[in-house]
């Protein structure tokens, strides 16, 4: 009676069905937080500063971004970018918003980071980039 309980089981799904198209757009977006990840491990403030539209203003501009970055790193060294959850709350073949809870860990312990922000990107040719961020609060649990 057991197994036949467990077997039923099988087939009940609990989230909606995934397309290959959203699936691929999933991981260009985490491809995407690769790069950051990769822009951190190595320090590179000029390559971190790209990663953001050269338009975006809010809530600063890419100069302001570089600026940032090469006092962070300057003041760090490379870092440990880690992406701890991401949501979507919208997605296309070239335009997201993602909520994303992060942490940034620095090797001096001082410099360390984290929050939850939700991005807005968007797809430039085979490259996306962030046009905006904000704060936002953090994901609430499941009940």
């Amino acid at each position: 009676m057991a197994i036949l309980l467990f077997a039923g089981c099988a087939y009940v799904s609990f989230g909606r069905k995934v397309g290959d198209d959203e699936l691929r757009a999933r991981a260009d977006v985490r491809a995407y937080y690769d790069e950051v990840a990769q822009t951190f491990a190595a320090g590179n403030a000029e390559a971190l500063a790209l990663l953001f539209d050269a338009a975006i203003n809010k809530p600063m501009t890419r100069e302001g971004i570089l600026a940032w970055a090469r006092k962070f790193f300057g003041e760090h060294g490379g870092a440990r970018f880690k992406v701890e959850r991401i949501e979507y709350e919208r997605l296309g073949r070239e335009n997201a918003v993602v909520l994303l809870t992060y942490r940034v860990e620095t090797k001096d312990g001082r410099g360390s980071f984290g929050g939850t922000e939700r991005d807005v990107l968007v797809k430039r040719g085979r490259r996306w980039t962030m046009t905006e961020w904000e704060k936002a609060d953090p994901p609430k649990a499941a009940p």
